[in-house]
């Protein structure tokens, strides 16, 4: 508190949550005011909800101390606590302000819209009102998706994205047509990355005093994942908005080209890594994607690369935004394809080491595709979206993994992953748990994809150019495994029936083979035991 602050009789509590730290995107006062408080709340519940990153972690807790901080000096009254939950903490607040009001945006996830409907009845005990508005780190007011969702059966972001195009003028010409004369560039932008070519180094930002005592912090906190060595993310919004700029000279111009192209030991390539910084306030997306805009105006990058990128932001975090309310809750158990396997080990532990607390340890992941990758999000809490697509997802979808399962491990793991993101991109795109309508066909490929966009097939123990036999490449035996196994919902769909008469034209002996195969494979996979995914112990903070 800011104890030399007159304060009134009752003043107005704004919640903050953990996504709105900074003065870009949190609804509070353009200027302080004493008859208003600003609550920032760590949850000890949601802290150990899941074995969450401990990058993931240090990101958010010291990016919310970060801006308690900034409001203080600029005059606010901050009432900044730890709580065994949201819900006490508001109520406990209203309380002891002695309130007439709290004030906070329309909640991103479904556990805080839940938690806030037992909010209202206990704070209206106390003569206090809650107020829930609009929430200003979109750039689509929730009505706009609200109208352009009616009546659909099944909603494909493309369309989404053309109207906000239109909408907001984002690349747009006077007449109405988009610049350039298409909606997107996507054939130009599936580059592999070139071979003997240097990656660009990590954009990185060193952790002052107070994000290291964070960090200090949640080092010794028991049952989460990875650790907090090397975390290098922006944490204030000055930071992110030199990464921003970092991103827009440094990488922006090349980026369309190779957006899809994927590395061993690089989790960024050209990608920009600002997700990390949008999806806890430190950045408005309307001011990325008008800061790329403004890049191409000028001449500094081509078209295609601002539209690919443009189109993440602008087209893909805001449908999914949307998406997500549409189909809550039932898309957190939506489960198309009956799969109803839990997650390998490996996206714990790739090299066989304990993951975490009670993943216990097992063989190391002999596909080189997927303990890179892994590595990379144990290291570092992030890879890329082709990545966390094409290898990550497509192998658990093959192997039938539940999309809950594996939902849950992006979550936890991914520093920019909350499940209004992950969960629409995990049961919708990735494992095509909703059967179809968010994306039109399941992203599943065989390893031929993997080697062709990557360098991981050439120095893997298995051969991605063999589909049977005893060094077969595990990604080939289980995509026709796969199409097998669904062949009678796929074999008339229209993305999906050319991979089935594909299949159908193989020997019967081969392809029973091949199920052999992947029936091995999958009974050596060491899985993670059923049951409660995560149980934290009594000392978990």
């Amino acid at each position: 508190m800011n104890p030399t602050v007159a304060r009134p009789a009752r003043p107005t509590i704004t919640f903050i949550a953990p996504w709105e730290c900074s003065r870009a995107v949190a609804r509070i006062p353009r200027a302080p005011r004493p008859d208003v408080v600003v609550l920032l709340v760590e949850s000890v519940s949601k802290g150990a909800e899941l074995p969450w990153h401990r990058q993931k972690l240090v990101l958010i807790l010291s990016t919310l101390r970060h801006f308690a901080d900034e409001l203080r000096a600029a005059g606010y009254v901050v009432d900044h606590r730890v709580a065994p939950s949201y819900e006490d903490a508001i109520v406990d607040a209203a309380r002891e302000h002695n309130a007439r009001r709290v004030v906070c945006s329309e909640p991103r996830e479904w556990q805080l819209l839940e938690e806030l409907g037992r909010v209202a009845p206990r704070l209206a005990q106390l003569g206090v009102t809650l107020e829930r508005r609009e929430d200003p780190g979109f750039i689509a007011p929730r009505a706009v998706f609200d109208a352009w969702a009616e009546g659909r059966k099944e909603f494909r972001m493309e369309w989404f994205y053309r109207e906000l195009r239109r909408t907001h003028h984002v690349l747009m010409e006077p007449d109405g047509s988009p610049t350039g004369g298409a909606w997107n560039f996507d054939a130009d932008n599936r580059k592999p990355w070139p071979k003997g070519r240097a990656t660009p180094p990590r954009m990185t930002f060193e952790p002052d005093a107070l994000t290291r005592s964070v960090m200090a912090q949640v080092s010794r906190w028991k049952g989460r994942w990875g650790s907090v060595d090397g975390f290098s993310l922006p944490v204030t919004r000055r930071d992110a908005l030199a990464l921003l700029e970092r991103f827009v000279t440094e990488r922006l111009p090349e980026f369309g080209p190779f957006e899809d192209a994927m590395q061993a030991g690089e989790t960024d390539l050209l990608h920009s890594t600002l997700s990390s910084a949008i999806n806890v306030g430190l950045l408005h997306p309307m001011e990325v994607v008008k800061r790329a805009e403004r890049a191409y105006r000028e001449g500094a990058v081509p078209l295609p690369s601002a539209e690919g990128f443009i189109r993440q932001i602008l087209g893909w975090r805001e449908f999914v935004r949307g998406i997500y309310r549409k189909l809550m809750p039932g898309l957190r158990t939506a489960n198309a394809l009956g799969a109803d396997r839990t997650l390998p080990l490996w996206y714990w532990a790739p090299d066989g080491e304990a993951g975490y607390a009670g993943a216990g340890t097992h063989g190391a992941c002999r596909m080189r595709c997927l303990a890179d990758t892994v590595r990379s999000v144990r290291d570092h809490g992030r890879v890329h979206h082709i990545p966390r697509l094409m290898v990550q997802g497509n192998i658990a979808t093959l192997l039938g993994v539940t999309p809950e399962a594996l939902s849950r491990w992006f979550w936890a793991a991914f520093t920019d992953a909350y499940e209004w993101v992950e969960l629409p991109n995990v049961a919708g795109m990735a494992t095509w748990g909703d059967g179809g309508v968010i994306a039109s066909k399941p992203y599943v490929a065989s390893g031929a994809y993997i080697n062709r966009m990557s360098n991981y097939c050439s120095s893997c123990s298995y051969d991605v150019a063999r589909k049977s036999g005893e060094n077969a490449c595990p990604v080939n035996v289980l995509y026709w495994d796969f199409l097998a196994r669904h062949r009678e919902r796929f074999v008339n769909h229209p993305r999906m029936a050319m991979m089935i008469r594909n299949m159908d034209r193989m020997p019967a002996d081969e392809l029973v083979q091949l199920r052999r195969s992947a029936d091995a494979f999958r009974a050596a996979v060491p899985w993670e035991a059923p049951g409660p995914f995560f149980i934290p112990p009594p000392d978990a903070r």
